[in-house]
């Protein structure tokens, strides 16, 4: 088995493995994950030797090793997904031109940033209602439509779930209504 690192080192560690892992993976939650499977194969399957190098660099190390692992092993997935999505045109039937594949694509693509963007404005008009801002951010960041699969990942009883749904909606259709509004004037 390896050294035991003071707790200044780990602190360090930690601090260190933290920024790493938050600039790779954009997520706190995600990071945090990351973070705590380093340290735990530091501790079991990836032994430090205070010969070899400093035990930050190491820790740091193995998360980025955690991260370019999972990264890679999804890397398949998403090829297929992609493939799926930019074939869609069936055998045996007449296929889409190069230019129509292009433009549908596109079509698709806006009609997703429209989404993105209308997400937004209804996460900033949400105002100090952070029951519902946090309970949107748990639906966008890991696609979560039940009310009890999202209570659970925030740790908060359903009930408030339900009351940040009927906010959101609220929210959303008073955006939408100012929207259309705006178009007709």
């Amino acid at each position: 088995m390896g050294d035991a690192p003071t707790k200044d080192e780990v602190r360090e560690a930690y601090a260190a493995a933290m920024i790493a892992a938050l600039g790779m993976t954009k997520s706190r939650q995600r990071a945090e994950e990351i973070v705590q499977n380093a340290f735990e194969a530091v501790m079991t399957t990836r032994p430090w030797s205070r010969n070899d190098r400093p035990y930050k660099q190491h820790v740091v190390g193995a998360v980025w090793s955690l991260t370019s692992h999972e990264h890679t092993s999804k890397r398949a997935d998403n090829e297929a997904k992609a493939a799926k999505a930019w074939q869609r045109d069936e055998p045996g039937t007449k296929a889409r031109s190069p230019e129509d594949a292009t433009l549908h694509r596109a079509e698709e693509e806006g009609r997703q940033t429209g989404a993105e963007a209308e997400l937004d404005a209804l996460d900033a008009s949400l105002g100090d209602n952070e029951t519902a801002r946090r309970v949107l951010r748990c639906r966008r960041e890991h696609d979560l439509v039940k009310a009890r699969e999202i209570a659970e990942e925030l740790g908060l009883p359903v009930e408030q779930v339900y009351r940040a749904n009927e906010s959101l909606r609220d929210h959303l259709r008073t955006l939408r209504k100012n929207r259309n509004g705006d178009e007709d004037e």
